[in-house]
């Protein structure tokens, strides 16, 4: 096989509930197109919310849990706002109730989209697209298990089997073996994205197609 015939790899770091990867997903789509049958996307889930606290200012946190959360979801609105620039996708944050008391962290879509893939892997990339329009575009609380599931009905997955894979243990530990690629990597941003072809291999964050493509073409080159 040549190096222009050689598969290409792009790996993306990334949770579900992140406004950046839904506003950068027109990127991937474009390089899908244009490299059709030699690149493929493999999806890492790391977990960007281990608890909301983690992001909290100390006045939100001082406050009684529901209301100090229900401030930080308005201020993470405007954050989600601010990055529609970088693809103009629509969002709704009208009303965003991603996180509350009983719901903190952003572990639970991290989980779904292990589910999903284990599931049904040719479905698995729309259900994380889903996942995201879900949060981003329709403002739904998709940290609760009824939008989780909910998802998974619209994207038209076996639901019986991805429960399954919910609650035997298995889409947690396709998790573990995800946040353990991460750490080895050292990523410390999301989204980013390592891209590989042969032996050839480069890490990089960017939200410009530009670069996505010169990073192909590092790779695809002697």
């Amino acid at each position: 096989m040549s190096e222009k015939q050689e598969s290409i790899l792009l790996t993306v770091f990334t949770d579900p509930m992140m406004g950046l990867s839904y506003e950068s997903q027109p990127i991937l789509d474009r390089l899908e197109r244009e490299f059709a049958g030699r690149l493929s996307i493999r999806y890492v889930m790391s977990v960007l919310v281990r608890d909301v606290s983690d992001f909290m200012t100390p006045e939100e946190a001082a406050l009684e849990p529901e209301e100090g959360i229900r401030r930080y979801c308005r201020r993470l609105a405007e954050i989600y706002k601010s990055e529609i620039p970088i693809g103009n996708l629509p969002m709704n944050m009208e009303d965003l109730r991603l996180f509350d008391p009983e719901h903190r962290s952003s572990r639970p879509l991290c989980l779904a989209v292990k589910a999903a893939e284990l599931t049904d892997p040719a479905m698995a990339a729309e259900y994380l697209k889903a996942l995201r329009r879900a949060t981003v575009l329709e403002s739904r609380p998709t940290t609760h298990m009824k939008e989780i599931w909910r998802v998974a009905r619209e994207t038209g997955l076996d639901e019986e089997v991805f429960l399954s894979h919910l609650e035997d243990g298995s889409a947690q530990q396709a998790l573990g073996e995800d946040l353990a690629f991460t750490r080895r990597m050292g990523m410390t941003g999301l989204p980013s994205y390592l891209i590989s072809s042969g032996n050839r291999t480069l890490m990089f964050r960017s939200f410009r197609y530009e670069d996505f493509l010169r990073a192909v073409r590092q790779v695809s080159e002697k």
